[in-house]
């Protein structure tokens, strides 16, 4: 009995020393410090910021807007006119069926960061 009441106690304090360590930095949401669009970033994206696909069926998707065709070909954001944003964007092609896809800056980031591996 005194075995199995010391094996509790030490369990117990191992656990509760062991335990994980809340503290205000690690409760703070991940969303609220995205990435920063800084003068890389805006140089990546004038190269793969932008791409266009088909538009998915069956998923409900309402597009940001509309573009041209001729605006929606030349890739950068910032010579559309269209701001990055920490959301990706979705905008309509004036007479097709097609979405241009904006890249939101965690992307951008994330591709960055896979590039220079």
């Amino acid at each position: 009995m005194k075995k199995i009441m010391f094996s509790a106690v030490v369990f117990l304090g191992a656990s509760l020393s062991y335990g994980q360590n809340l503290n205000k930095d690690a409760t703070k949401s991940a969303t609220t410090q995205g990435p920063v669009v800084s003068k890389e970033m805006q140089a990546y994206a004038a190269k793969k910021g932008t791409y266009i696909i088909a538009k998915p069926q069956g998923k409900d998707l309402t597009p940001n807007g509309e573009i041209s065709l001729e605006k929606a070909k030349l890739v950068d954001p910032a010579a559309m006119g269209i701001k990055i944003t920490d959301r990706t964007q979705y905008y309509g092609i004036t007479g097709t069926t097609d979405l241009l896809v904006v890249k939101s800056t965690w992307v951008l980031d994330n591709e960055m960061k896979t590039a220079n591996k």
